[in-house]
C-alpha cells in the first residue's frame, strides 16, 4: 500500500473540488436550507417537528448522493480527456494506486459536502427548538458509510462507460435500489422458478437502502441501533467497495490510454 500516493492524489481531488467551487455550492445549499427553515419558522413549528425532521434528512440524502455520484464519475475520464492521466502514471504509482487514491479524495469530498450540510440543516432546526434524538448520530455515521458504496459504485461505471452514462446509471441504482431489490423479491415469491436469478441480482445492486436510518432518526421514541448492526453495515460497505474497486482495476489496468 503506497499511502503517500494515496494522501496526495486524495489532497489533489479535494484541490479540484474547491476549484470547481463544488463546495461552495454545498454552501450556498446550505444557506438555502437556512432560508427555507426560517421562512416555516415564521408560521411557527409547533406540531411540525416530524414533518421538519423529515424534509432535513430526505435533504440530507439527495444532495449528498448527487455529490457523490458527480464527484466520483468524473475522475477518470477527466484525467484521460485533459491528458493530465500521463504525468500521473509517469511516477512510481500503479493504477491501482490511483484508483484508491482518487476513490479516498471522492469519499472526503463527499464527506465533507455532506457534513456540512448536515450541521447547517441542525443549526437551522435548532433555532426553532427541534430536537434530535441521539439515533441522529448512528443515521450520520451509516449514511457516511453508505456513500463510500456510492463513490465507489460510480467510479466502476465511470471505467466501462462514458461520464454521462454512468452519472445517470449511478442515480438509478443510487435512489431505485430499494424499490428494485422489492420487486426482485415479489417477483421470485410469484414465480420460485427464477427465485435464485433475482437472488443473484439482488446481490449485485448496491443496497444504499440498507444504511439510510432516516426513519428511525425523524420519529420520536425509536432505541440506538443494536451495535451489531452496525458492525454488519461497515463490512458489507467494505466488501462491496472493495469488490467495485477490483472490477474498476480489472478494466483500468488493460485500459490504453
Amino acid at each position: 500500500m503506497n499511502f503517500s500516493a494515496y494522501r496526495a492524489l486524495a489532497r489533489c481531488v479535494v484541490l479540484e473540488s474547491l476549484r470547481r467551487k463544488d463546495l461552495w455550492v454545498v454552501a450556498i445549499l446550505g444557506f438555502v436550507i437556512l432560508l427555507a427553515s426560517s421562512t416555516l419558522g415564521f408560521f411557527g413549528f409547533s406540531g411540525l417537528e416530524i414533518f421538519a425532521k423529515d424534509m432535513a434528512v430526505t435533504v440530507l440524502g439527495m444532495f449528498s448522493t448527487i455529490i457523490a455520484v458527480l464527484t466520483s464519475s468524473r475522475l477518470i475520464p477527466d484525467e484521460i480527456k485533459n491528458r493530465t492521466l500521463y504525468p500521473l502514471l509517469a511516477r512510481p504509482i500503479s493504477r491501482l494506486d490511483l484508483l484508491v487514491g482518487k476513490l479516498i479524495g471522492a469519499v472526503i469530498v463527499t464527506w465533507i459536502s455532506f457534513l456540512l450540510l448536515a450541521a447547517l440543516t441542525a443549526l437551522a432546526l435548532m433555532i426553532f427548538h427541534v430536537k434530535f434524538e441521539l439515533i441522529m448520530v448512528q443515521y450520520l455515521v451509516a449514511k457516511m458509510l453508505g456513500l463510500v458504496v456510492v463513490c465507489s459504485f460510480a467510479m466502476m461505471l465511470s471505467t466501462y462507460m462514458t461520464p454521462s452514462a454512468a452519472a445517470t446509471m449511478s442515480f438509478i441504482f443510487a435512489f431505485g435500489s430499494p424499490m428494485i431489490a422489492r420487486g426482485l423479491v415479489m417477483a421470485s415469491a410469484e414465480n420460485p422458478a427464477v427465485k435464485p436469478v433475482c437472488a443473484v441480482i439482488n446481490s449485485l445492486l448496491p443496497q444504499t437502502g440498507l444504511f439510510d436510518l432516516g426513519g428511525r432518526a425523524v420519529y420520536i421514541g425509536w432505541t440506538m441501533v443494536p451495535l451489531w448492526v452496525m458492525g454488519f453495515l461497515f463490512a458489507y460497505g467494505f466488501a462491496y467497495s472493495g469488490a467495485t474497486l477490483a472490477l474498476s482495476w480489472a478494466k483500468f489496468r488493460r485500459q490504453a490510454v
